[in-house]
């Protein structure tokens, strides 16, 4: 537990300022491109997994499968995505994701150490290096207060010796899709990050696996704020792999 108090959420909250309403906008108008924008970050992620030899497993709770199904649009993706847990329950997570149940007690399903537990629970229980989860209220109904409809938390685990194994890598891109227009759909991903991340937690660590979660307030119906959450943690992932130390 001593842990997750330690890696509580950084308030990140001052970058919501934006200099335009345009920009939200764009952002927001960005999901009509959900479909493609998804099969771009998936894209880049089955580029950049193989360097690592990594394969990654996703635990999706409020997208219930959405996640993984982006995955899949793209050709070859067998060959570094091994699978998913969808954990609509919390006895889902405590038995297949070990989430503990004093994480669940004390801090709830919607939570940064949920998303946290179950990124590197998916881990473990499919055998995998790299987990990526997803914990929110959908809505309409189930929000709060304290959790409006529209929060989810998404965490990402990478193995604790990923940094080391970064330096020795020296990434490759290949062509992009559509012709460049991912560098467009690239930049929708920050430009909502920027309007919609409320919190980013430090890193965790938990068994073999260091995690980190963000926390994000989204706007829209339930299937927008699905797809937002979607589109955010396939951009968490892809911005775990390229970031620097």
């Amino acid at each position: 537990m001593s842990d997750f108090i330690a890696g509580m959420p950084k308030n990140t909250n001052n970058k919501k300022n934006l200099a335009s309403s345009l920009v939200e906008n764009s952002a927001k108008n960005a999901l009509f491109d959900f479909f493609r924008m998804s099969a771009c970050l998936s894209h880049e992620l089955g580029i950049l997994l193989p360097q690592f030899k990594m394969r990654m497993a996703v635990a999706e709770s409020c997208t219930s499968g959405l996640l993984g199904s982006s995955l899949t649009q793209i050709n070859g993706s067998s060959n570094w995505f091994e699978g998913g847990v969808i954990s609509y329950s919390n006895s889902i997570k405590q038995n297949i994701l070990n989430v503990e149940e004093k994480i669940l007690k004390q801090f709830g399903a919607v939570s940064m150490p949920t998303a946290c537990e179950m990124a590197s629970g998916v881990c473990s229980a499919l055998k995998t290096h790299f987990g990526i989860s997803i914990t929110g209220i959908a809505g309409p109904s189930g929000g709060s207060r304290q959790k409006p409809v529209g929060t989810v938390f998404i965490g990402v685990s990478v193995p604790k010796a990923f940094q080391t194994v970064k330096k020795k890598i020296t990434l490759q891109k290949q062509a992009p899709l559509q012709n460049g227009m991912e560098d467009s759909w690239l930049k929708s991903c920050q430009i909502m990050k920027h309007i919609y991340l409320q919190q980013e937690s430090n890193i965790v660590p938990l068994g073999f696996f260091q995690t980190k979660a963000r926390h994000f307030l989204f706007e829209g119906d339930r299937e927008s704020i699905r797809q937002s959450a979607t589109l955010m943690a396939l951009y968490f992932a892809y911005e775990t792999l390229l970031a620097e130390e």
